[in-house]
């Protein structure tokens, strides 16, 4: 029995070797390092008016990717209560720190500006800021559930946001999260590619609007 026990002894060793070796040189995943982290890509949503789209954005939202891009159908802000209410949250979770509006046009309403020009499409949105809570208040459902809408308040509060007319006329709305707000401004010139009449720093208590340099129609947008 000793001399088995003798022979067997080496390989007793080496079996604990390799496995305690093993066991210490398993990789352990980075944490995140967004200085590191110089090639982002967007996360893209299609926004569609069913459930489906406040359980997959949520969800999106979950994983706090650095850039989701919401992609719409729309060439003006009309896509209804569901989106708004998205929208309104976002607002919400910027009050108790001042809220403050980039890009509002003074001057008397009725101003009548060329259909090319941002200004035109900052007024449509400032319009949409100015009634997406009373939207999303009277046309959805979840908006009074208070447990669901502070948590959804709190998956956006990270985020700023960019409403973007791209190259074929369409808006897009590019949540950018602040972990990343050092390569703002060269991600959103390659996601966007936009005419430069928009401050292209992160802000996280207003909201920013933009165009892309080229577009595929040459239309008139007007007010509501």
């Amino acid at each position: 029995m000793k001399s088995l026990v003798s022979r067997l002894a080496p390989f007793v060793s080496l079996g604990f070797v390799v496995a305690y070796g093993c066991h210490t040189t398993k990789p352990v995943p980075a944490p995140r390092n967004p200085a590191q982290q110089s090639n982002l890509q967007a996360t893209r949503v299609d926004y569609v008016d069913s459930d489906a789209f406040d359980l997959l954005f949520e969800t999106t939202l979950l994983n706090a990717p650095p850039v989701v891009v919401v992609q719409t159908d729309h060439d003006k802000p009309e896509w209804g209560a569901r989106l708004n209410a998205w929208i309104a949250v976002w607002n919400a979770g910027r009050r108790a720190e001042g809220f403050r509006i980039r890009g509002q046009i003074p001057g008397a309403p009725g101003v009548v500006v060329d259909g090319d020009s941002i200004r035109e499409f900052r007024l449509l949105i400032d319009g949409l800021m100015n009634r997406a809570e009373e939207s999303a208040r009277t046309g959805t459902r979840w908006w009074a559930e208070k447990h669901l809408r502070d948590r959804r308040v709190a998956l956006l509060k990270p985020y700023s946001l960019r409403f973007h007319l791209d190259a074929n006329e369409r808006i897009q709305l590019i949540f950018f999260h602040g972990d990343f707000a050092a390569q703002h401004e060269n991600v959103v010139r390659a996601l966007a590619n936009p005419t430069g009449d928009e401050s292209l720093e992160w802000s996280p208590d207003s909201y920013c609007c933009s165009r892309s340099k080229e577009s595929t129609k040459s239309k008139r947008l007007t007010r509501n």
